[in-house]
């Protein structure tokens, strides 16, 4: 399997048992004044894009926003001619925005089952919003999301997730320092695939 091949189905992988599963907060359009009353957002399902974010320009018909999103890259790999596999080194970057508490993140239980509850709505609701810098946890709890599906899986799509390097997960940094982009939260979730090394060879082509 080519490098191109496996990314592509790892992006397909990650959309499906990674992004699929949460929904996040989507900036608004025109996203300057995060203290105004109103403030509003959409919760939306996340995209997988392969080794680069496209900017809003560029972004494929269905996908509203750049992010949320979750990122595939490839940081390293390695060919082994011995043993004829090779291994490639993955890293999934997420992406969340949440710059604080909107009136519909409140939840009021029930007055009869407190084991329900009700999200706050109306004019009032709309109209509040409140900052805060505790958006972190959104990338986080979604990098448990994938730590899941990582842990949970032995391949990907029939690609071999190699055991033995384990999982690294972390902030993301810039010249080992973690830079603070609010609203704006980043996590990175690392991990290496195996695979089965096929060459055809010019010059054994007259033994085969």
């Amino acid at each position: 399997m080519t490098v191109v091949e496996i990314v592509d189905q790892v992006t397909a992988w990650a959309q499906k048992e990674i992004c699929d599963k949460v929904r996040l907060k989507m900036p608004p359009k025109n996203d300057k004044d995060s203290d105004s009353a109103g403030y509003d957002y959409t919760m939306v399902t996340p995209t997988a894009f392969s080794l680069f974010i496209p900017s809003k320009e560029k972004l494929p018909p269905a996908v509203l926003s750049p992010i949320p999103s979750l990122c595939v890259r490839i940081l390293e790999g390695e060919d082994s001619l011995t043993d004829k596999s090779g291994g490639i080194t993955l890293e999934f970057c997420l992406c969340t925005w949440n710059p604080g508490i909107h009136g519909q993140d409140i939840l009021f239980p029930d007055e009869k089952d407190h084991s329900i509850v009700h999200q706050w709505t109306g004019a009032e609701a709309e109209a509040y919003y409140q900052r805060h810098y505790e958006g972190w946890r959104d990338a986080w709890n979604w990098v448990d999301v994938t730590l899941r599906a990582l842990e949970s899986h032995l391949d990907i799509n029939g690609i071999e997730i190699d055991q033995s390097a384990g999982i690294k997960f972390y902030p993301m940094k810039e010249q080992e320092a973690i830079p603070d982009f609010y609203p704006f939260w980043f996590a990175c979730v690392q991990f290496g695939v195996r695979r089965p090394l096929v060459r055809n060879i010019p010059s054994y082509q007259h033994l085969l």
